[in-house]
Formats: C-alpha cells, sequence, structure tokens
C-alpha cells in the first residue's frame, strides 16, 4: 500500500479521529487564557553550517509546526488578535503567534510551504527599503520581493507589519550599533520635532509601501527592530493605525492588558518550540479496542487530552504479521524512536507489558520521531520508559490505514 494514499487518507478522517478515538465524555471546553506565547523568527537555511541565532534550518521550522498542528495551537494573526481583544471575547487556552523579522526570502522559500502544509499562520515584519531594493534591481538578494510577498498576503495566512522603512542600522550593516542607539531610539539631543520628521516619516514610508505593493488593506502590526523601545515611538504608532507591536524580552504576552509592546520568545536551534511549549497532561489508563483486517484485539491505551495513546512496540508486534509490519529502534544517542515501515519487527519482550492502573501527570516528548529517515514532530509520551504514540500518528508515518467503527467502538487497521 503506498504511502501517499495512506496520508491522504488519514487527513481526510483526521477529525473523526480526533473525536472517535478518545473516552468519550472526557472532553470539556478549553479553559479562557490571558497569555500567548509569540514565535520570533528570521532566517531559514538548509545548510546545517550557517545557523546562528537569527538562523535555523527549514527543517526545525517544520517541526516546530508540526508540534504546534499536533497539539491543536491556534494561530493568531495581528488583525485577529485585535478583533478577539477589541470584542472583548476570552482568549482560547492553546493561541500561538508566530513571527518573522527582516523580510528574508526564505520566509516565502521555506517558511510559507511549512505553514501551508501544517495550518498554520505567521506575521512577516519587514524593512521595506529592502524589498524595494530586491524588487527593482536584478542584483540577486536574500530579501523577499514584492511579488512573493503579495502571494503569501492572498493566501490568507500570511501578514505584512513594518520593521522601519529603513532604521534597522543601515550604517552598521544591520548590526547593533556600538553606541548602543539601535532602530527607532531618540539621537543624542535631538528634539521630538526632529524625532517625528525622521522616525515618523520613516514609518509612514514604510506603511505606503506595504498598502501599495502587498495586497493588504491596513498595516495593524510594528516590531521594533534590535527590541529597542522608545516611548516616543507610540505616539507615531498610535497616530499611524498600530495597535500591535512587539519586542525581543522572552516572556508570554498578556493581550488582555495590552497589545503593545509584547514579549517574543527567540527560536534557535538550541531552542524549540517542542521543549519552549512542552505539553503536561492528565494521563487515564484505558483500553482501545482494535481491529487488525477483521481480526479484533484490545491494547493497553492512556486517554489525554481526549485521544488514546497506546505503547509503539504493542501495534508493531500486533502488525508483524502483516503487510503492513514495521520495525521499532531506539537511538538512544539521539534519543528518539526510530521506525522504519513495511519492515520485519522483532518482539523485545516488552510488548503487552501490563500497565500502572494509576492516572499520572505526563509531559510531551521533545524530540521529534525519525520515520523511514525523515524526523517528524508527532504527539507522543513517554510514560515508565514506554513510548505512546496515537494510532493515526503510526498509520500516517508507517503506510498503514486507521479508520473508527461507532458502532462497535472500534479502531479499525487495514494493514
Amino acid at each position: 500500500m503506498k504511502k501517499g494514499f495512506v496520508k491522504r487518507f488519514s487527513a481526510s478522517i483526521i477529525v473523526v479521529l480526533l473525536v472517535t478515538l478518545s473516552t468519550f465524555g472526557t472532553a470539556g471546553a478549553a479553559p479562557a487564557s490571558s497569555s500567548l506565547p509569540i514565535l520570533m523568527y528570521h532566517d531559514l537555511t538548509t545548510d546545517p553550517s550557517r545557523t546562528n541565532s537569527m538562523t535555523i534550518t527549514a527543517d526545525r521550522f517544520r517541526l516546530d509546526m508540526e508540534f504546534l498542528q499536533e497539539f491543536g495551537f491556534t494561530p493568531l494573526l495581528p488583525s485577529e488578535l485585535v478583533s478577539i481583544t477589541q470584542n472583548k471575547q476570552s482568549l482560547p487556552e492553546k493561541l500561538i503567534m508566530i513571527t518573522f523579522d527582516d523580510g528574508y526570502h526564505s520566509n516565502y522559500e521555506y517558511a510559507y510551504p511549512t505553514l501551508l502544509s501544517t495550518g498554520m499562520k505567521a506575521t512577516i515584519a519587514v524593512v521595506t527599503n529592502s524589498i524595494q531594493l530586491a524588487s527593482t534591481s536584478d542584483t540577486p538578494s536574500n530579501s523577499l520581493t514584492w511579488e512573493e510577498i503579495q502571494e503569501m498576503v492572498s493566501s490568507g495566512i500570511v501578514e505584512i507589519g513594518s520593521h522601519t522603512y529603513n532604521l534597522h542600522n543601515p550604517q552598521y550593516h544591520g548590526n547593533s550599533a556600538p553606541d548602543g542607539i539601535n532602530g527607532v531610539m531618540r539621537l543624542p539631543g535631538e528634539s521630538q520635532s526632529a524625532y517625528r520628521l525622521r522616525v515618523g516619516g520613516d514609518l509612514q514610508t514604510s506603511l505606503q509601501l506595504i498598502t501599495q505593493h502587498s495586497g493588504q488593506e491596513k498595516v495593524l502590526y510594528f516590531s521594533y527592530p534590535f527590541g529597542a523601545y522608545d516611548s516616543w515611538m507610540q505616539t507615531l504608532l498610535n497616530e499611524n493605525g498600530i495597535v500591535v507591536s512587539t519586542l525581543t524580552n522572552p516572556g508570554k504576552a498578556n493581550p488582555s492588558s495590552s497589545l503593545h509592546q509584547m514579549p517574543r520568545y527567540r527560536i534557535t536551534m538550541q531552542q524549540s518550540v517542542a521543549s519552549l511549549l512542552r505539553q503536561t497532561s492528565v494521563a487515564t489508563p484505558t483500553v482501545a479496542n482494535v481491529s487488525v483486517n477483521g481480526n479484533t484485539t484490545v491494547l493497553p491505551a492512556y486517554n489525554i487530552g481526549g485521544n488514546n495513546y497506546v505503547r509503539v512496540r504493542d501495534v508493531a508486534l500486533l502488525l508483524k504479521d502483516t503487510a503492513s509490519s514495521f520495525d521499532v529502534q531506539w537511538n538512544n544517542s539521539l534519543q528518539q524512536v526510530e521506525l522504519k515501515s513495511f519492515s520485519p519487527y522483532t518482539p523485545n519482550g516488552t510488548e503487552n507489558k501490563p500497565m500502572s492502573s494509576e492516572r499520572r501527570t505526563v509531559q510531551s516528548l521533545i524530540e521529534p520521531t525519525a520515520a523511514d529517515g525523515q524526523l517528524h514532530m508527532i504527539a507522543a509520551y513517554n510514560i515508565d520508559g514506554y513510548t505512546y504514540y496515537k494510532l493515526r500518528s503510526l498509520g500516517d508515518l508507517c503506510g498503514f490505514l486507521v479508520d473508527w467503527d461507532a458502532a462497535s467502538q472500534t479502531v479499525q487497521v487495514i494493514a
């Protein structure tokens, strides 16, 4: 059975499985929350040797977005955040805001396809002078072009914000100033009227270029270059309709208090989203009725967040003599599970061991799972030394079909 078909089939039943692979009656409404984690990215690369505090690999970004998708985070754009707060609506528990600074071409080349495939959304604060130069010159550039920006904006999953027109320290090639006066900070001895002319003029140029070339009617978001705040800038933002702004200090934002000067978490190769937003849940012992090619059995399971999770080796043993047999290995050095689809499985004696009858608090895995050499960030938990997954996730990775029979309350596996 081909994996491409499996993935398309599994995606079509994802909504059903999210409900029916759960224990009925345990799910409740998400509690309201006043905190909002905002993620900060800059550039992406496919070359691991080029990563630094501002650049991560495209694969790492994909894993970050897969984590958010797997654990049900809802991405917000500035316009959506403003709508919620102005209408005084409660923020659901699992909201996330994804931001990029500067406007690198990699945001279009690598981030945008990942956003599309995972259902995430992002806000890109651009230095419009760089965008203008990239759009009007034949010289190769690592900045976005207006054409690329238009495509992303028209998709509805990307909004554009301002990172100034040209106040990202161009005199220092975009790097921090040796005198500590960065971005929109006032100059020594500068009057407020002179500041308004210099910085306010820059902001207006930035906003005019964005609305003229992006297809976006309004600009609601501003990201402070270097996270360098100046109180005089706040007045200019208010006058120009900017209602959301962010800095670079870490921490969760509190939108119910203010949409300005919000903190953000910088994501690096050392700080993944899976570790930053690691999930803590209550695991309740239960059983999963599973039918494999018409033969029904019972697997021990934990119900976590309304979904049943089963031990990966129990599933591998169950499918051992089918066409969809898969191998399971543990890579101790990388601390990750490695799966190989359509491969023989050799039991190691840990399968189908008795499971504790106690409810317990558990945390999600922060390392990805490798399937046929490809890393995936899927929802998984390690409990008492065993790794637990949703059957749907294992089916997607290893090439077998998973469905739900509501009449018999049985998970059906076609392998």
